[in-house]
C-alpha cells in the first residue's frame, strides 16, 4: 500500500486559457496527474496523490466534453457559479478556501500541487509555508508563469501536453462498473475523495495515517517538545552550490558539501530529532542547492537519491513499513526499518 501525502488543486480557467472548446480533449488529465506524482515523488519523496479537484465553471467555459476526461482521470470536477458580474476570480476563491481547509484538517496531506501560473495564488503558497508543507507549481509548458508565483514555490513543474481520444471516443464517465469501482467516500475520509489515478481500478483500502517517527519500544527516546516552523528554519539556510550536478558522483559529493554547511547540519539534526519526512528534507536541500534534482544522480525518486547520496554519513533514511513515509535519522541510534545504502553499482543495475 503506498502513502498518500499529496493534494493536488487544479485552477481549469487558468489552466485551459486561450483553448477553443474543439482543441480542450487534446490533453490528457491522466498524464497531467502522472508528470505531477512523477515530480512530487522525484522532488519531494512524496507518495502518492491522495486528493485532486478542478474547479472551474464547466457549464460556461466550453469544457462540457473535456470535463468527461477530467473525471476518468480521478479528479472532483467542482463546480463554481459566480454571484456577481466579476466571475474572474470566482474559481480562485473556492479554491484557496478548499486547499486551506484541507492543509489545516488533514495532516497526513504534505506536498501541495497547485495548477495555475496565476500570480494571484503567491499569498495561498506563502501560508501552505507557514503551516509546513511542501507546494510545487504548475502549469503547461508553454504557458506564461507569474514571476513571483515561480518563485515562492518549493518546485515548479512545466506539463507536456499528450493527445487522448476525441471526446466522441471517450466512454461514459458514470458506467454501472466505474461507480461500483469509485463509490464516494464517506465524510470521515475526506483525504481519500478524488484520489487521482491514471485508470480506473478496484478500490484500495484506506491509507493508514502517515507515521511520524518510527521508534524501538524497548529504547524510547523523548521527542522534544514543539513543533520547528521548518520553512522558517530552511529560509535561513544559504545557497552552498548553484549548479546541477554532472554525474551520480558528482550528486553524492555535492550532497556531502551541503551537509557540511553548520545551518543545513543544525536543521539536519533537528529533524532527525522530530523524524521529518522527505518534503520536509526536501525544503532545507532546495535552499543550499536550488538546481539540484534526483534526476541527476540517475534515479528516479529522491528517496534512493538519499540513499546513494547518505551512504557513509551519519544520516540514513528509515521507514517502518511501505505505507508510511520515509524519514531522516541518526545511524548511531540504530533505529528499527533503516533502508540499506546504494552503490553506483546498485543504481547502474537499478537496484530499489
Amino acid at each position: 500500500m503506498t502513502n498518500r501525502n499529496v493534494a493536488v488543486f487544479i485552477d481549469a480557467e487558468n489552466l485551459f486559457k486561450g483553448y477553443g472548446k474543439l482543441d480542450i480533449p487534446d490533453v490528457s488529465m491522466a498524464d497531467i496527474l502522472r508528470q505531477l506524482e512523477s515530480a512530487a515523488a522525484r522532488e519531494a519523496g512524496a507518495g502518492s496523490i491522495a486528493l485532486a479537484r478542478a474547479y472551474a465553471d464547466w457549464s460556461a467555459l466550453g469544457l462540457e466534453d473535456y470535463r468527461r476526461d477530467v473525471e476518468r482521470a480521478g479528479v472532483q470536477t467542482m463546480q463554481v457559479f459566480s454571484v456577481s458580474k466579476a466571475d474572474k476570480n470566482a474559481a480562485d476563491i473556492v479554491l484557496v478556501v478548499d486547499c486551506l481547509r484541507a492543509a489545516a484538517d488533514l495532516e497526513q496531506l504534505e506536498v501541495f500541487i497547485i495548477v495555475s501560473a496565476d500570480g494571484d495564488f503567491v499569498p495561498l503558497v506563502r501560508r501552505l509555508h507557514e503551516l509546513d508543507k511542501y507546494v510545487v507549481g504548475a502549469t503547461l509548458a508553454d504557458h506564461p508563469v507569474n514571476n513571483v508565483l515561480r518563485q515562492e514555490v518549493d518546485h515548479y513543474v512545466p506539463l507536456k501536453l499528450a493527445p487522448v481520444l476525441p471526446a466522441a471516443g471517450l466512454h461514459p464517465v458514470f458506467s454501472a462498473d466505474l461507480v461500483t469501482q469509485k463509490a464516494a467516500p464517506t465524510r470521515k475520509a475526506p483525504g481519500r475523495r478524488g484520489a487521482a489515478k491514471a485508470s480506473a481500478e478496484p478500490a484500495a483500502a484506506p491509507p493508514a495515517p502517515t507515521k511520524r517517527v518510527a521508534r524501538k519500544q524497548d529504547q524510547p527516546v523523548a521527542k522534544p517538545s514543539g513543533k520547528p516552523e521548518w520553512h522558517k528554519i530552511a529560509k535561513e539556510i544559504p545557497v552552498v552550490h548553484a549548479g546541477r550536478a554532472t554525474s551520480p558522483d558528482d550528486y553524492k559529493a555535492i550532497v556531502k558539501k551541503v551537509f557540511s554547511d553548520s545551518k543545513v547540519r543544525s536543521y539536519l539534526d533537528l529533524l532527525a530529532d522530530h523524524g521529518g519526512t522527505l518534503p520536509i528534507l526536501a525544503m532545507a536541500l532546495k535552499a543550499a542547492a536550488p538546481e539540484l534534482s534526483p534526476s541527476d544522480a540517475k534515479v528516479s525518486t529522491l528517496s534512493r537519491a538519499l540513499r546513494f547520496a547518505l551512504a557513509g554519513t551519519q544520516y540514513a533514511l528509515a521507514r517502518e513499513s511501505d505505507d508510511v513515509q520515509p524519514v531522516l535519522v541518526r545511524r548511531s541510534t540504530n533505529p528499527p526499518g533503516m533502508l540499506s545504502d546504494l552503490t553506483l553499482d546498485d543504481i547502474v543495475r537499478g537496484v530499489q
